[in-house]
C-alpha cells in the first residue's frame, strides 16, 4: 500500500481547512514582504551582475553563449532589463528595476515553500505541512537566497518538485508524475550542472519505494523499469536541448575544445554529444574549476583556508547558520514520523544526505551554504513532523518561537546570519566567510553608522597601512578579495564591533600601525577564539 499521511500523529485534531488556507497565505505574504524587505537598499552583489550578463546575453545573441558555468534560468532575471543590457549601473540606482530583476527567484522561492508544505501535508497531515511551510519561511537561508539574482533557489525549487514527482509516481505510476519528474530534472539541469546528480537518483527511489508494485512478473517488470528510466533520461536530454535550441547536439566530441583535463580525453573521441555544445562546455568549465581546486576563492573555514576544499565545510555552514532550534526539532520530527518513516527517509533524508556527502566530498567550491540549499530544504519537513504530535505541543511550540527569534534577530540582513555557537556576532568572520557573510551591499548601512558616530573619522577599506578607525569588509580582510592586504590588521587588532555584521571595526592607534610590508610574513590565519 501508498504511505498514507500519519493522521495519528495530530491526534485527529487537524485545524479547519479554512483556517490553514488563511495561515499558509499569511506565511507566504510573509515570506514575500521579508524578501522584499531585506533586498531594499542592497545594490547588486558580488555574482549578481555577471549571471544578468549571461542571461541578458542568452536571450539577445543566442544559446551559444559560453560565460562561466551559468545557466539558462538565469535569463528569467534578464528579461526586466534586457532593454539597456542589464547595466549594473544603473541597477545601482534604480530601486524598482533591481526588485524587477530579482523578483523570479522570489516567484522561485515562494512556489518552493508551497510545494514543501503541500508534499509535507499529503505524507504527514496538515498540521505538519503548515510547521513546514512556517520552518520554510523563517529560515535565513532561504531569506539570504530567497532574492539573490543566481540559481541557487531555482536548484532548490527544482529538486524538491522532481523528487516530489518521483513520490508521486511511486504512489500510483502516475503518467502526469512522470511527465512532472522529466520537467521538474530538467528545469534543475538547467539551472545548476551538479543537478544532474537527480538523473539516476529520482527514478531509483521512485521504482524502490514502490514504483513497480504490482507488476508481475519480474522479467516484465525489469523490462518496464529499464525502458522507463530510458525514457525519463531522454525526457530530460530533450527539455536541456530545447533550452538550447538544440545547438549542435551531436556534434562529435572530438569537434569540441575542451579545456580540462578530465574532458580532455574526449577529444579523440568521435562519439556524439546528447547535450548541446553550450552545455557541455559549461561542464567543461565546471571540471575545470574542480582541478584548480575551486577558482579563484577557497574554501575558509574555521579560521583556515582550503583552496582544495575540505570534507566538513558544509556540515559546519549548516551547524552554525541555521538556527539551534531546528535541529532539536529534526530530532523530534525523526521520531514522530510513524507509519510514513520509510517515504520520508528515502525521498527526504536520503537526498538531504547524498547531496550533502556529494558536496563534502567530490564538490572543491565550497563557499557557501548556498550549494547545499536542496539538503536543507528537504530536511525542513522532517522537522515540521514535530508539530504534529498534540502531546509535544508545548515543548514544540518553545522551540519554534526560539527558532523564530534566532533568525529574525538577524533582519534585514539574513545572509550574514550564524547561530548562538559563535558567542557575539563580531567573531562570525574567525569561522566561515564569503557568500556566509560578506555578500551583499552594505553601503545603506555604512551611511547610517557614519550619520550615528559624527565623532569618528571612518575609513572604509584603505589601499594602505595606516592608524584611524579603519571599517573592512570580511572577504576583503581575510584575503578571500582581492589581495591580502588586510594580513596585519586581522593579526595584529581585534574588531571593536561591526557594521552589518559583514564589515569590521578596527582601532589601530597611531603608535602600533605595523612597518609597510610586514603583513605578508605573518603566520597562518588563526582558527576560533
Amino acid at each position: 500500500m501508498p504511505d498514507a499521511p500519519a493522521s495519528a500523529l495530530s491526534g485527529g485534531d487537524a485545524p479547519p481547512l479554512a483556517v490553514l488556507k488563511a495561515a499558509s497565505a499569511g506565511l507566504l505574504a510573509l515570506l514575500a514582504a521579508l524578501l522584499v524587505a531585506t533586498s531594499l537598499g542592497k545594490r547588486l552583489s558580488y555574482d549578481e551582475p555577471y549571471h544578468l550578463a549571461y542571461g541578458q546575453r542568452f536571450l539577445t545573441e543566442g544559446p551559444q553563449v559560453r560565460l562561466r558555468e551559468r545557466l539558462p534560468v538565469v535569463a528569467l532575471s534578464a528579461l526586466a532589463c534586457l532593454d539597456d543590457g542589464c547595466d549594473p549601473a544603473r541597477l545601482g540606482e534604480d530601486e524598482g528595476r533591481r526588485l524587477l530583476v530579482r523578483a523570479p527567484t522570489m516567484l522561485f522561492a515562494l512556489a518552493c515553500g508551497l510545494l514543501l508544505q503541500r508534499w509535507a501535508a499529503e505524507l504527514l497531515g496538515h498540521r505538519a505541512g503548515l510547521a513546514t511551510l512556517a520552518l520554510y519561511v523563517l529560515n535565513p537561508t532561504v531569506l539570504a537566497h530567497g532574492k539573490q539574482v543566481t540559481g541557487d533557489m531555482a536548484t532548490g525549487f527544482f529538486s524538491v518538485a522532481a523528487l516530489y514527482a518521483g513520490w508521486r509516481f511511486s504512489r500510483g505510476r502516475s503518467p502526469w508524475a512522470f511527465l512532472a519528474a522529466v520537467a521538474a530534472t530538467a528545469g534543475a539541469a538547467l539551472s545548476k550542472y551538479t543537478c544532474l546528480l537527480l538523473l539516476p537518483l529520482v527514478p531509483a527511489l521512485a521504482l524502490a519505494c514502490g514504483g513497480l508494485r504490482g507488476l508481475a512478473p519480474r522479467r516484465r517488470a525489469a523490462v518496464l523499469a529499464v525502458a522507463g528510466t530510458a525514457a525519463y533520461g531522454l525526457g530530460v536530454l530533450l527539455l536541456v536541448g530545447a533550452a538550447f535550441r538544440f545547438d549542435r547536439v551531436l556534434t562529435p566530441a572530438s569537434g569540441v575544445d575542451w579545456r580540462s583535463q578530465a574532458f580532455e580525453r574526449l577529444a579523440s573521441a568521435d562519439l556524439p554529444l546528447p547535450v548541446p555544445v553550450p552545455y557541455a562546455q559549461g561542464l567543461d568549465f565546471a571540471a575545470g574549476l574542480q582541478e584548480r581546486g575551486g577558482g579563484s576563492s577557497p574554501a575558509y573555514v574555521l579560521g583556515r583556508r582550503y583552496p582544495g576544499g575540505v570534507w566538513f565545510a558544509f556540515p559546519v555552514m549548516l551547524a552554525l547558520k541555521t538556527p539551534l532550534a531546528f535541529f532539536a526539532l529534526l530530532a523530534l520530527g525523526l521520531r514522530a514520523l510513524g507509519p510514513s518513516r520509510r517515504a520520508a527517509l528515502a525521498f527526504w533524508l536520503l537526498p538531504a544526505l547524498a547531496t550533502l556527502a556529494f558536496f563534502s566530498l567530490v564538490v572543491r567550491l565550497q563557499i557557501g551554504v548556498r550549494y547545499v540549499l536542496p539538503s536543507l530544504l528537504l530536511l525542513l519537513p522532517l522537522a515540521g513532523a514535530a508539530f504534529a504530535r498534540a502531546a509535544w505541543r508545548r515543548p514544540v511550540a518553545a522551540l519554534g518561537a526560539w527558532y523564530a527569534l534566532s533568525s529574525l534577530s538577524y533582519l534585514p540582513h539574513p545572509m550574514s546570519y550564524f547561530n548562538e555557537l559563535i558567542g557575539a556576532r563580531v567573531n562570525a568572520w574567525r569561522y566561515l566567510a564569503d557568500s556566509n557573510l560578506d555578500w551583499e551591499d552594505r553601503r545603506v548601512d555604512i551611511a547610517r553608522f557614519r550619520a550615528a558616530h559624527p565623532g569618528i573619522e571612518l575609513v572604509v577599506e584603505p589601499d594602505e597601512v595606516r592608524p584611524g578607525d579603519l571599517l573592512i569588509g570580511a572577504n576583503r580582510l581575510l584575503g578571500l578579495i582581492g589581495d591580502d592586504r588586510y594580513r596585519w590588521l586581522r593579526r595584529g587588532f581585534t574588531p571593536v564591533g561591526h557594521v552589518g555584521y559583514s564589515y569590521l571595526l578596527f582601532h589601530v592607534p597611531p603608535g602600533q600601525v605595523p612597518r609597510a610590508g610586514t603583513g605578508p610574513d605573518v603566520p597562518d590565519e588563526p582558527g576560533p577564539p
